[in-house]
């Protein structure tokens, strides 16, 4: 007998595959044009996806998704610094309202499901793209705000690949920040991403393993 998924399961299984799109499966192709519109694309669905997965009675979160996704387009076609810190704010926005949305979700649950352990998956990778967001920031506000690997030209791959290695204390040493505000926002994210797992998921098997004992 097949298994039926709930509406918010389907669009959290959707959103996971958007976000392994956009951080694992994009980032191998040739630098150009051609991948720098499959990253908007790709975004772009992240954006809708994920107010079908956070989804209430507020209409706030089609306007944020609305405004970032016109902003990413505008700013990838124009390449303008003014629009790109107006496309990386708003994004920024974004994923801290659905990442707080979706906690809220989580800790508010009577269940311990597909749907919660789905959450909690996006959310860690959300994490990290919102990280990869705040790094790109911090490089527009400063170009020397990292040293890269010579005759490397940071990307949006480069961000999140280090905004990943960050969040999971993985620490290469292949990409180094430099600047006081780039050492302490990686600091941030390397604490959250390890607060995240103890705290959440720790919440997830505590009401999963309550679940059975009744």
């Amino acid at each position: 007998m097949p298994i039926k998924l709930r509406r918010k399961e389907r669009h959290n299984i959707i959103l996971l595959i958007l976000i392994f799109t956009y951080v694992f499966i994009l980032s191998p192709f040739p630098p150009g044009e051609s991948r720098r519109i499959a990253y908007s694309i790709t975004l772009s669905g992240i954006f809708i996806i994920a107010v079908f997965a956070i989804k209430k009675k507020s209409n706030l979160y089609f306007y944020l998704s609305g405004i970032a996704i016109f902003l990413e387009w505008i700013s990838d076609f124009y390449n303008l610094t003014a629009l790109q810190w107006l496309a990386s704010g708003f994004a920024l926005l974004f994923f801290t309202v659905a990442i707080v949305a979706m906690m809220i979700r989580i800790a508010k649950s009577k269940r311990t499901g597909a749907l919660e352990f789905l959450e909690a998956i996006n959310i860690y990778f959300l994490l990290g793209i919102l990280g990869s967001v705040f790094f790109s920031i911090i490089h527009l506000y400063s170009q020397g705000a990292f040293r890269f690997p010579e005759g490397v030209i940071p990307n949006r791959s480069d961000f999140i690949y280090y905004s990943f290695v960050t969040i999971s204390t993985l620490g290469y040493g292949d990409i180094i920040p430099v600047s006081p505000l780039a050492k302490n926002f990686s600091i941030f994210i390397s604490i959250s991403g390890q607060l995240y797992l103890a705290m959440v998921v720790a919440m997830l098997v505590g009401k999963y393993l309550s679940k059975r004992t009744k």
